[in-house]
């Protein structure tokens, strides 16, 4: 194994005079390089969206919502409240509404501005427990006491930010809310529409959400929704461990009335984050063919030296290397390319990702749920762009070595 890699050390510093094995060698590095930069960032990408996806339902919606499978909601709200926040781990409880409605603004010229969102009702004293609502306001927190209109004040409702700026409404305002009535059959549906005032902004980060999110007070939802005075559609929980919530809503559904359902933040975005590992796993292998590529230039450049060291192979035949030995100098010349490649790769690929962190790449909100490209390194990903880069380029001297260990040193010298 000695002999092989101080012999193997000689080939690689006595190749001057082969310029095109010299240049097949810089390309395959170069190659090996950019496949485990590119795979490197690709996957610190995907491990930032990831976690932004997580990051956007956790801080911005409830970690667990219960719901009810009665017509009737909750029969005795305060008494759920009580049960679930005396459930260990839970460390907020809050009421709220949904209802998907169609809001629009008045233009001086034209027809009026419509656009589809999903109104919540919400109770300021108790939606921070749940998710960061008044630090999300703007101009400010004191917008959320502003939501409940006095004496015959119309009531107020706060935009989601990217929401108000396609309707063109500014603080003061006033916006038509129109929400469906009664029963939805397949005739016509009846709808009931409100003037609303803007009172303050929601900004979340998530382009998704201040795209198509107004928010009301709770008792303004529940009388324009057709609720009871102590009605409510969702509750809210927020829990201590974010990823200990799925046992908490199991909990959850055995303490609770068998109509209620618990489900957790992971349970009811399922199907978003298997998409992204799947993705991660597709990017993964779809990039790997780059390294594939420059593995098999590996297999070229070991072809092209087997026969530029025919006549050394043989002399060390016939001078009694076992062909294991000459197996295993071939072997080392193509793991010596692969181990510069992978690191070059390996450190073009963090302070890539150093880049992306520090300085940012913007990419258009109004496609994607941020506005800029998130990046998370792992060193498990490099670990393993690694590891599969060796193996790769150790495949590729199997063939090459193999054939230099099997000639003929009686030919080989005979004939040259």
């Amino acid at each position: 194994m000695g002999v092989s890699r101080y012999i193997a050390r000689r080939y690689q510093r006595s190749r001057r005079r082969s310029r095109a094995l010299n240049r097949a060698a810089v390309i395959a590095i170069a190659g090996i390089t950019v496949g485990v930069f590119v795979l490197n960032v690709v996957l610190a990408v995907m491990n930032g969206f990831h976690e932004e996806l997580q990051r956007s339902f956790v801080d911005t919606m409830p970690m667990i919502s219960v719901t009810s499978g009665s017509p009737d909601g909750f029969g005795d709200l305060e008494r759920t409240l009580g049960v679930i926040g005396d459930e260990p781990g839970v460390i907020g409880v809050s009421p709220q509404i949904r209802q998907e409605v169609v809001v629009s603004r008045q233009r001086l010229f034209g027809n009026p501005i419509s656009r589809g969102a999903i109104c919540w009702g919400v109770d300021p004293r108790r939606v921070d427990s749940v998710m960061p609502f008044s630090s999300q306001l703007r101009p400010d927190a004191s917008v959320s006491e502003e939501l409940q209109p006095g004496p015959g004040e119309a009531p107020r409702v706060v935009l989601g930010s990217e929401l108000a700026t396609s309707l063109w409404a500014a603080l003061g305002d006033t916006v038509l809310v129109t929400a469906p009535r009664g029963e939805m059959g397949f005739g016509e549906i009846e709808a009931e529409t409100r003037r609303f005032v803007v009172a303050g902004f929601m900004e979340s980060g998530m382009y998704e959400f201040d795209s198509r999110f107004l928010y009301v007070h709770l008792d303004t939802a529940r009388e324009f929704f057709g609720y009871g005075p102590q009605g409510a559609g969702i509750i809210g929980v927020r829990v201590q461990d974010m990823f200990a919530a799925d046992a908490i809503a199991d909990s959850l559904e055995a303490r609770l009335d068998q109509s209620y359902r618990a489900i957790d933040w992971k349970a009811l975005n399922s199907s978003i984050f298997d998409w992204v590992k799947l993705e991660k796993a597709m990017m993964f292998v779809l990039i790997s063919l780059i390294v594939l590529v420059a593995a098999f230039n590996i297999v070229g450049i070991l072809t092209m030296m087997v026969g530029e060291r025919g006549r050394e192979v043989g002399i060390l035949l016939a001078m009694g290397a076992s062909r294991r030995q000459l197996q295993w100098i071939f072997v080392f010349n193509g793991a010596w390319y692969g181990f510069l490649g992978t690191a070059l790769g390996s450190v073009l690929g963090w302070l890539g990702c150093l880049f992306l962190i520090h300085v940012g790449v913007p990419i258009p909100g109004d496609l994607y749920f941020v506005d800029s490209l998130p990046c998370i390194p792992m060193w498990q990903d490099f670990l393993l762009v690694a590891g599969a880069t060796m193996g790769l380029s150790l495949l590729a001297t199997l063939l090459p070595s193999r054939e230099a260990s099997s000639l003929d040193p009686m030919d080989i010298i005979r004939y040259t």
